[in-house]
């Protein structure tokens, strides 16, 4: 089974967006500034996985699943 890591990164950095933005799960919205203080991953990565440049640790999903107050499994079923 072959996976576009392009598309696969770009489809779940906006699944995140939408969630963080209240589109998706949450009806609160997150600024990025904000869950850069709650989960303590800086803003810049975070900005860099939601535009499908980054992949995340599982450390890091688990740190922005908490910080938006999500199950894990949520934020990766996309």
């Amino acid at each position: 089974m072959s996976i576009d890591k392009d598309k696969f990164s770009k489809k779940f950095g906006q699944h995140l967006k939408d969630i963080r933005e209240g589109r998706k799960i949450r009806t609160e919205k997150v600024s990025l500034r904000k869950l850069e203080q709650i989960s303590e991953i800086d803003f810049s990565q975070i900005h860099r996985i939601e535009k499908g440049e980054s992949s995340p640790s599982l450390l890091t999903l688990k740190a922005l699943a908490d910080a938006l107050q999500i199950s894990l499994k949520d934020l990766i079923d996309f």
